[in-house]
């Protein structure tokens, strides 16, 4: 058994979002010298839970293993239907498990890329070595030969700033630089971020998700009802809407619960 190979797979698995405690189970496949075989994964992301199912297969021309793919399925609110999607697995930038959980649920995730460019003489597509970024989320009325939805992509030209779409919003959290950094981040790994909008002087706890595709900030509720708001605040009003709570005494207490930054 390729020992090496074992630690490599260890860690696609760890920084793909799975975590540990896979090698007695790896080792026992592997030992097996199977052709394929498959480990399963069962996690929680709040109240919904989700099952992946990690595919790999052996190299033909050595005793290698391959992570090839996973598929993750889930249950969202209210819905009798089963959500599924493959995800592939390559050598880096790879969607992790909870990016792929964001994407199903209709978020949206900011990722670097390489691009890609036709090879006449191999007649496959190969990576040019360059790199971009670009939001991608998922067509959930177009699947491909395979009944996996259709990715779609927003790059740097599609022209949408989450930084400046967010200073559109009385957001509390922009007033500190580490944490208006870690808000940030967060939502490009698609997540339902909690926050406190500043309003009349008080501390209300909403919820957060990008939205390139509209070049906007989707707002939620504490009940997670989609809220439509007029998004032309300045950022001028939260500064002073900041410094006005900021003199009031006592401060607000909100109350902490739902999804937070990850």
């Amino acid at each position: 058994m390729n020992k090496k190979n074992v630690e490599f797979l260890k860690d696609q698995i760890k920084y793909t979002g799975f975590g540990e405690g896979y090698e007695s189970q790896l080792n026992e496949k592997i030992g097996k010298e199977l052709k394929e075989f498959q480990l399963l994964n069962r996690t929680e992301f709040g109240n919904d839970v989700v099952v992946s199912r990690l595919d790999f297969s052996r190299s033909e021309s050595s005793d290698l293993y391959f992570f090839n793919r996973y598929e993750l399925t889930f249950r969202p609110p209210h819905s009798q239907e089963l959500m599924s999607q493959t995800f592939q697995i390559g050598k880096e930038n790879n969607i992790t498990q909870k990016e792929a959980y964001n994407l199903l649920s209709g978020r949206s995730v900011f990722k670097e890329y390489s691009k890609m460019e036709k090879d006449l003489i191999q007649d496959k597509y190969v990576t040019t070595g360059e790199k971009y970024n670009a939001w991608t989320q998922l067509n959930f009325k177009e699947t491909d030969k395979y009944g996996n939805y259709k990715f779609q992509t927003f790059g740097d030209n599609y022209g949408f700033d989450l930084q400046q779409a967010l200073e559109k919003l009385p957001i509390a959290e922009l007033g500190d630089e580490t944490t208006a950094a870690r808000l940030l981040q967060s939502l490009q790994k698609g997540n339902l971020q909690s926050v406190n909008f500043v309003e009349d002087g008080q501390l209300q706890q909403h919820f957060l998700a990008a939205n390139p595709r509209f070049k906007s900030v989707d707002v939620y509720d504490m009940n997670l009802n989609k809220l439509y708001l007029n998004q032309q605040q300045g950022k001028e009003q939260i500064n002073s809407q900041a410094a006005s709570l900021e003199n009031k005494t006592p401060r607000p207490r909100v109350k902490k619960s739902g999804p937070t930054m990850s």
